[in-house]
């Protein structure tokens, strides 16, 4: 029996507006923000690769992301809220969860620092030394099972103009 390998792809929401005195979570996408997020949807597609399910961040600036790019996408998937992916998530608490997900190809829509620690956390190898989570930045890492150092990591696209 061959067990096929899983896809993982981690996307920062878009640049949002700058942190003051209001709510963190209540932060929204700036229009630079929405083009970011539709630019990295559009190189996205030119992959040819699929989602199978949507999981979020329950923070304004995530939300606004995922349902940006789902629009461009022109996909019926329905994003899924998750607490556990909020700036403060614990990688390790994160991957084990994941690997309990019955889909083979996965769409996590988050925040930095916790972007940044996924995607290490999940490498098996050292990531390129160019590479870094800016806002709506996507990562793609692929393994069997989603456990420290067992995927490798495959590519990464951020918006054209940044």
């Amino acid at each position: 029996m061959t067990v096929k390998n899983k896809r993982l792809y981690i996307l920062r929401h878009g640049n949002a507006e700058p942190f003051g005195y209001q709510d963190d979570a209540s932060r929204a996408l700036t229009e630079r923000g929405f083009e970011e997020v539709r630019d990295t949807a559009k190189q996205f597609s030119e992959r040819n690769e699929s989602i199978d399910c949507i999981f979020v961040s329950p923070y304004l600036r995530a939300q606004q992301t995922a349902n940006e790019f789902v629009k461009v996408m022109g996909s019926q998937i329905v994003p899924h809220s998750v607490d556990s992916i909020t700036p403060t998530g614990k990688d390790i608490d994160v991957a084990l969860w994941l690997n309990d997900q019955p889909y083979e190809s996965i769409l996590i829509v988050t925040h930095q620092p916790f972007a940044y620690q996924l995607v290490d956390l999940l490498s098996d190898a050292p990531l390129p030394v160019s590479f870094q989570m800016q806002t709506a930045t996507m990562a793609s890492l692929e393994g069997e099972i989603f456990a420290t150092a067992c995927c490798q990591y495959r590519w990464a696209i951020s918006p054209t103009q940044q």
